[in-house]
């Protein structure tokens, strides 16, 4: 049985290979380069002090789509390195305590996977059944009106004239769907998720899940939702293309195989924004450990609605599940670059110390630790299929150097002439690294973060305030979300101190929740005093 208690409360590192760190100075990052800045995470007493990383793809892969068009899912593409520098770079990260996750893409490969390949030969093929194929509709267009989850795309199908059948493809058209109803591609998907864990990876971030389900019978889908190419609704209304009920047998497979390998972890990206859907997904405690909140990510600058967010964590818990927390990653805007006013913004400050605090697993994108934010691209130099280049630039590790200390070459994405960056945050004790430094220390070390209760607290307008208890401690997290002043009142056990704050108060100051006034976007963890 996979146990979700060791993962419960970690801080998930997010690492996009390809800007990470660059160890040849070709200008790409790699595996070898990701060793090179373990310490930034882990092992050290100066370290960031997360729990896991989890790698972006790596697999080989024409990089249509970055790394998600995958062309062998057991081998590692030449850019990053060898499958060796893989195997090494799992044992660099045990040596310092760090758990790795990988990318599992099940949905679709590369049409340029041998799969494919095959498949595409002829009608008769053996491999043709491990895609979705269908003849035109009357008029010779698409089978369906299922559409790309890509607006630059367009439709969901594409005529190949070697067969003169339409293939489906979720994304792009370099990215065909495999046809999870077919026993075979269950079989050898497995048999991908085995060859990693046999060599010690430590468990999965399995990309797009819910795509897994589709009508059996390939309908059309239902014109109230025809227009819609992700799950946005918030309804009754359902797609066809996705989220049909069969993607839970198929995930009760792949839990099975997770299962046969003691502490793995599955962390679904559920891209349905439905809260009662996406609960569905953790099954009977047969199906995903984790499963990503995006009601949590989406949210505005509003603590009554990451107040609410929070009300939603129980039906979590009541389902075997455990709650997950991310404002950033790969696939959206910054959250330095979506919530800020200004640059720097104490509004980093204020979400640094609510992702650190809250009940449940943590996501960190890289680079969220000092405040970065998207970087503008040229046209030139922008490929994503999706308009994603500006989130994914290289990390900025020293911006007084070429390449800004992510490579000796000429950097594969273009890097800010200035702003943040680990040299100059390192040393300095107001900085945001060194905040989430000591969140990070706190979280893991004091009883009422490790694993204590939950209860949202009444502060008043603009805040957000919630209690964690534990072993007889109390904790107070105050939220001010507003940028201007706010009075907070609370009743009960009221006379506490400081253990950290966004910006003002120093640890140890003694403070009264009785009355008390928080400063604009100020953020404050405080210990009650026990009686």
């Amino acid at each position: 049985m996979v146990s979700t208690e060791s993962w419960r409360n970690a801080t998930v590192y997010q690492i996009y290979p390809l800007s990470f760190m660059d160890s040849d100075g070709d200008g790409v990052g790699d595996l070898r380069g990701i060793v090179q800045r373990l310490d930034h995470l882990a092992g050290r007493p100066d370290s960031l002090g997360v729990d896991a990383i989890w790698l972006s793809p790596i697999y080989r892969s024409p990089m249509v789509d970055f790394g998600y068009d995958v062309a062998d899912h057991c081998d590692v593409d030449p850019r990053f390195g060898t499958l060796a520098d893989a195997e090494h770079l799992v044992e660099e990260a045990h040596r310092r305590g760090l758990r790795v996750l990988l990318d599992y893409v099940p949905n679709h490969t590369s049409d340029q996977h041998p799969w494919f390949e095959q498949s595409r030969s002829a009608r008769d093929d053996p491999y043709r059944d491990f895609y979705v194929w269908r003849d035109p509709a009357p008029d010779g267009g698409p089978p369906t009106n299922w559409l790309s989850a890509f607006a630059r795309v367009g439709p969901a199908w594409t005529l190949d004239p070697t067969t003169g059948q339409y293939y489906l493809h979720s994304y792009t058209a370099e990215q065909p769907d495999l046809d999870w109803r077919n026993p075979a591609v269950r079989e050898a998907m497995h048999a991908v998720l085995r060859f990693w864990l046999d060599r010690g990876v430590d468990g999965f971030r399995i990309d797009a899940p819910h795509r897994l389900g589709k009508d059996a019978l390939l309908r059309d889908n239902p014109a109230d939702v025809a227009h819609l190419r992700i799950a946005t609704q918030l309804d009754d209304r359902q797609h066809r293309s996705m989220g049909d009920p069969f993607v839970h047998e198929v995930l009760r497979g792949i839990r099975a195989v997770a299962d046969e390998y003691p502490g793995t972890v599955l962390v679904g990206e559920v891209g349905v924004h439905h809260p009662g859907r996406r609960l569905a997904y953790h099954g009977s405690g047969d199906e995903l450990p984790l499963v990503f909140d995006f009601g949590f990510w989406s949210n505005p600058w509003s603590a009554d609605a990451f107040r609410a967010g929070g009300e939603q964590m129980a039906d979590v818990l009541a389902v075997g599940g455990w709650p997950t927390h991310a404002l950033s990653n790969h696939d959206i805007p910054r959250h330095a670059t979506r919530y800020a006013l200004r640059q720097p913004d104490p509004r980093t400050r204020v979400a640094a110390v609510m992702l650190a605090t809250l009940p449940g697993a943590t996501f960190l994108y890289y680079g969220e630790e000092i405040g970065m934010t998207d970087v503008p691209v040229p046209a030139e130099l922008a490929t994503d299929p999706n308009g994603r280049d500006p989130l994914r630039t290289p990390m900025q590790w020293d911006l007084s150097q070429p390449g800004a200390g992510f490579t000796t070459g000429v950097p594969w994405r273009p890097v800010p002439p200035v702003g943040v960056d680990v040299a100059t945050q390192t040393g300095d004790p107001a900085s945001l690294l060194s905040l989430y430094r000591d969140l990070l220390r706190l979280r893991r070390t004091h009883p009422c973060l490790v694993g204590g209760d939950y209860a949202a607290l009444d502060a008043g307008p603009d805040v957000y305030a919630y209690r964690r208890s534990a072993e007889g401690a109390t904790l107070v997290v105050l939220l001010n979300f507003a940028d201007a002043g706010r009075h907070v009142t609370l009743s009960g056990p009221t006379a506490g101190r400081v253990l950290i704050a966004s910006h003002g108060p120093t640890p140890g100051t003694a403070v009264d929740l009785a009355a008390l006034d928080l400063e604009a976007n100020q953020a404050l963890v405080v210990e009650l005093d026990q009686s």
